[in-house]
């Protein structure tokens, strides 16, 4: 073999495992356990920023028809404003589940971890993360975000909420790992500060709220698992105009009725929408696996890079008394 075959051999034994553990090195979404502070939800000036959550009718998609909500504070009220629990927001990592006694003698939501309890047609409704779902009673999966770079993903299927004695599964994907009808993976961004954005929809599932659609917009600082904030402030996300309808635009469900299980409301014509939904992403993330490349593997395959390297540096002097005659 003369001299420049060897080296090509080397060259080419180079490239080829430098290729190879590149994209090992790149090895995924890696999960944030730490706490997702949420900023609160601000509607003014006609625009919505921060952490809100909206319900799409059955008929609707993620850029509406929504159901208004009669004790919204915002212009349109169709935006209910979400505030931070007593945790400061949603642990990914770790469950905060509803408590036991989950209701007061009224119907109002006594979960407070993730979310403070909102007015939500006269009755308090709250969000927490269960080891199993009340709705279902299937054992969910540990609620978790992943970052890969600037991009968030993540699995909440463990998000529940409850509301004048009822409970919603509203998690991405269901406990079962299905994305039924609007149901939408969770997806979002955050920045080197740790300025995030987690949006997803989930359709209700049974129930007199079958087949409505919560649409979650979730913003804040993201914090380590030592809950270090970041250094910089925090700068609310702002998705976009939402001006306020008139009450013939979106349904209204009957009063609840606090002692019992009201109505389904009924998901009435809407006027069509001329002013932009929220900047909810549509597009399909697929979910994040664990990275099941032992660790050894990377540091082994750059070593057989530098090895190769090497080999075609002194390819000449090993060749030379080795030719084929």
């Amino acid at each position: 073999m003369r001299p420049r075959y060897f080296r090509l051999f080397a060259a080419t034994a180079a490239v080829g495992t430098t290729a190879v553990a590149a994209p090992l090195a790149h090895a995924g979404p890696a999960p944030l356990d730490g706490l997702f502070a949420l900023s609160p939800g601000v509607c003014a000036n006609g625009a919505a920023s921060g952490s809100f959550f909206r319900m799409i009718l059955p008929t609707g998609t993620a850029a509406g028809p929504y159901l208004q909500n009669s004790d919204s504070r915002c212009s349109d009220r169709t935006v209910t404003p979400l505030s931070a629990g007593s945790d400061g927001g949603l642990v990914s990592g770790s469950y905060q589940p509803q408590p036991a006694a989950a209701f007061d003698p009224h119907g109002n939501a006594r979960s407070g971890r993730v979310t403070t309890p909102v007015r939500f047609y006269g009755v308090d409704f709250a969000t927490a993360t269960n080891p199993t779902d009340p709705q279902t009673g299937v054992v969910t999966r540990l609620p978790q975000v992943f970052a890969d770079g600037g991009t968030l993903s993540g699995d909440l299927s463990s998000l529940g909420v409850t509301w004048n004695n009822q409970v919603f599964n509203q998690g991405a994907p269901k406990p079962d790992g299905g994305l039924p009808g609007k149901t939408s993976p969770v997806h979002g961004t955050i920045d080197s500060a740790g300025n995030f954005v987690l949006e997803w929809t989930s359709q209700i599932v049974g129930g007199p709220f079958n087949n409505f659609t919560g649409l979650w917009h979730l913003a804040g600082r993201y914090r380590d698992g030592g809950r270090h904030p970041a250094a910089a402030p925090v700068a609310p996300v702002t998705p976009g105009p939402v001006a306020a309808q008139p009450p013939s635009v979106a349904a209204r469900p009957p009063t609840p009725v606090r002692s019992g299980v009201p109505a389904a409301p009924t998901a009435q014509s809407a006027a069509p929408k001329t002013v932009a939904a929220p900047n909810l992403a549509t597009r399909t993330i697929e979910l994040p696996r664990r990275k099941t490349v032992p660790d050894w593997v990377v540091p082994a395959l750059i070593a057989l890079a530098v090895l190769a390297v090497v080999v075609f540096v002194k390819a000449g002097s090993l060749a030379s008394g080795k030719r084929i005659r």
